[in-house]
């Protein structure tokens, strides 16, 4: 009975294992049945056409048709070599299988299972497939009709021809397109001319082109390449010889920048801010079949273009120089211009002075600790462990707010920062995106003194903010970005500014960056027949006998802008309120010459009001001023309602003495009181032989009065003591007078 049951169970056994060998034989053949013979047959038309994939407009939603320039190359004209390259790192079976390879699906499952992802499985077939003809999501599906895209084909196409699509289809990083634009950029050759070092290059960077691009990152990028060499050699696509010969060179890059040198860098940082925005690798947008809409204007382009390369404008050509155009309405960047290729976004320098106004003064002004009237004493000091000192070591004693702005006064900037709390000033900055680590906080920052330094568009965002009125929005090359249908996946309009500064405190930081254009250190901007607030920077090197950086950052009521040269030791004579201000000046004076920009709006609650100027230039403080007192007795300021004043002067609102003393002792009469620097003092004597004549006419006089009159002691004599000043026209305005009738031995002869 026993047996039975386990024959039974055997049977049940073997059935089952041949039902399901069954279904898998079934499955596998509708797998493989489908996968071979179903699908839809691929359009040949659109494999020439991957390279306008990715599509670039303007700010007037123009196309910019030399983002799409790709220089096609035939198969004929693609060495042995470098499709090896390739084939040895992307699909060592390439001339083997029929469009899928198997061998390696099968080894990226196992590493799968082992929790080992690094192996991919995709063929080159299946890549060119995938771009030209597929969108990126990862799922079964999508990965289904590659694969069976990929075995039609193979069947319709030969390798070469594969191997010519591809190639010419690629994204090489550095806004480069296509296997000869890249060979072309990168070393300066025709892809026929690529030595086995080259063809490794170009081969290791399509797996990241931000990565291995030998402009940015050569360490890795010639690392990758060695690392595709032995791939080579193991291969036997190179012999022994040619293995040794190149291991360890290293290859000259060109940055040939082949194709219009004009917009090349706006372009390269619109493609680095999308892939940012929609978090996906520049690999992965270069096939996207996005449109990218842009702020870029071509005549601006121009304009900022011809001033940056100017040569004229650079002591050594081995100086770099940017300069940046942002629109302030839409916090749009218009242009950008560079004399070498760079990462906008990665390019991080110190920014010496131009950090003032947004990491000092602004908040200051915000807080209401200080007003642009606020005077500091400018003198060497040392604050703890740190000694600051201005430049070439000249200080000007007490100077205003305004000025210490205009003339880029340190030890100011550092009183401020002191008063205002470097954690304040940091949360200042950081509401504007500019980056701020922990061991920045100290007094240094007060001068631009940061661990990292910041980018320029971060720079640019800050001055943006003031141009705003307070408001924050970070700058940026695109406008929206939609897929190949037209929906949208950004839009610009739906990133809200937010408010950094008040109104009324912006005004107040532009009023003072106009009194530096007008005054100070960018005074070359002061005959522009219109309002352009500017503060310039310089960033000395150890020595001081050289700079790195030189700034100059404004911005009008329409426009904000930035110029910059460094990255190489410049002369001690090279600063900020030189050469870089005089780029502003003439880009300025070329931007604008059809019409010029509005003026700078006084926000409501900005009061212009009269100080008193004695208390202002030699007490040094603020006053306000009596409502009476002269134009010429009193200096107007700018301030919001939150520094208002409490303190006012009454000198000429009631002219009178009410300390005075007057004393008689024998012949003599002392008068005393304390003397009002502000107004004169006429003292008039009266007696019995002569009448009333003045004896003392005291003016600009502090301190305490010690006057002696002699008196006649018989008839005795009235003296008189008249405050006054005078008016804007010189009128004399006389006050109550005092009177004091001298002892006498005739009694009452002046009463």
């Amino acid at each position: 009975m026993k047996k039975n049951n386990k024959r039974k169970i055997i049977k049940t056994l073997l059935v089952t294992a041949g039902i399901m060998i069954a279904i898998s034989v079934i499955a596998l053949s509708v797998f493989f049945g489908t996968l071979y013979f179903g699908g839809e047959e691929p359009d040949m038309n659109l494999l020439g056409k991957t390279q306008n994939s990715l599509n670039i407009y303007d700010g007037d939603d123009q196309i910019i048709m030399d983002r799409k320039s790709q220089e096609y190359v035939d198969y004929s004209q693609i060495p042995q070599l470098l499709a090896d390259a390739f084939i040895a790192v992307e699909d060592k079976r390439f001339y083997s299988h029929h469009g899928v390879d198997y061998v390696r699906i099968a080894g990226a499952m196992l590493n799968n299972l082992k929790g080992n992802r690094t192996q991919g499985a995709s063929t080159i077939t299946q890549q060119l497939v995938k771009n030209t003809y597929l969108s990126s999501e990862q799922t079964f599906s999508r990965k289904f009709k590659e694969m069976q895209t990929a075995i039609k084909l193979e069947k319709t196409l030969s390798k070469e021809q594969i191997m010519e699509y591809y190639l010419n289809m690629l994204y090489f990083g550095s806004g480069e397109y296509g296997i000869k634009n890249a060979s072309m950029r990168f070393f300066g050759k025709e892809p026929i001319q690529l030595n086995a070092l080259e063809c490794a290059m170009l081969a290791g960077i399509v797996k990241s082109p931000t990565k291995y691009n030998p402009i940015n990152n050569y360490s890795n990028s010639i690392t990758r390449a060695r690392t595709v060499l032995k791939l080579m050699l193991e291969q036997n696509k190179i012999s022994q010889n040619i293995y040794d010969s190149y291991i360890n060179s290293d290859i000259i890059i060109q940055n040939n920048i082949i194709e219009n040198t004009l917009d090349k860098n706006y372009l390269n940082a619109t493609l680095i801010e999308a892939c940012e925005i929609l978090k996906i690798s520049d690999k992965n947008l270069a096939n996207s079949g996005y449109n990218i809409y842009t702020f870029y204007d071509n005549d601006s382009q121009k304009k900022l273009y011809s001033t940056v390369t100017n040569a004229a404008y650079y002591q050594d050509s081995a100086t770099s120089g940017i300069g940046i155009l942002c629109d302030n309405s839409s916090y749009g960047i218009k242009a950008l211009a560079s004399k070498n290729n760079v990462n906008i976004f990665d390019f991080k320098r110190q920014v010496g002075s131009t950090i003032k106004p947004l990491a000092c003064y602004a908040p200051a002004l915000d807080q209401g600790i200080i007003s642009p009237g606020a005077k500091f004493l400018d003198e060497p000091t040392t604050f703890g462990n740190y000694s600051p000192s201005n430049y070439k070591d000249i200080y000007y004693g007490w100077t205003s707010a305004y000025d210490c702005v205009a003339y880029s006064l340190n030890i100011p900037s550092v009183k401020i920062m002191q008063q205002l709390g470097c954690q304040t000033s940091a949360d200042y900055l950081t509401k504007m995106h500019i980056p701020i680590v922990e061991e920045d906080k100290n007094l240094a920052l007060a001068l631009g003194g940061m661990t990292y330094g910041m980018n320029m568009i971060e720079l640019l965002g800050g001055y943006a903010t003031l141009a705003n009125y307070g408001l924050y929005k970070s700058p940026s090359f695109i406008k929206k970005i939609t897929d190949s249908n037209g929906n949208t996946l950004y839009s610009a309009e739906n990133n809200i500014a937010k408010r950094v500064f008040d109104e009324q405190s912006s005004y107040l930081m532009t009023d003072m960056l106009i009194n530096c254009s007008k005054n100070g250190t960018a005074k070359k901007l002061k005959n522009l027949d219109f309002q352009i607030a500017c503060k310039t920077g310089t960033v000395s090197m150890e020595n001081k006998a050289f700079n790195s950086d030189i700034y100059a950052v404004g911005y009008t009521e329409s426009d904000t802008m930035l110029f910059w040269q460094g990255d190489n030791a410049m002369e001690a004579s090279q600063t900020g309120g030189g050469t870089t201000t005089l780029m502003m000046k003439n880009f300025a004076s070329l931007y604008y010459n059809n019409s010029s920009p509005a003026n700078f709006e006084i926000p409501d609650g900005i009061e212009e009001l009269n100080i008193d100027k004695y208390s202002y230039e030699q007490l040094n403080k603020i006053v306000l001023a009596s409502q009476n007192a002269p134009q010429k007795s009193t200096v107007k300021v700018l301030f919001s309602q939150k520094c208002i004043p409490i303190e006012k002067d009454t000198t000429y609102d009631r002219l009178s003495i009410d300390d005075i003393e007057f004393e008689q002792n024998s012949g003599k009469v002392t008068i005393s009181f304390e003397f009002n620097p502000k107004l004169g003092y006429k003292i008039y004597k009266r007696d019995f032989a002569k009448g009333e004549y003045l004896i003392e006419d005291i003016k600009n006089m502090s301190g305490r009065a010690d006057i002696q009159v002699d008196v006649d002691r018989f008839f005795g004599n009235k003296i008189t003591v008249i405050p006054y000043y005078l008016d804007d026209v010189n009128t004399e305005i006389i006050g109550s007078p005092l009177k004091f009738y001298s002892n006498s031995l005739i009694s009452g002869l002046y009463s």
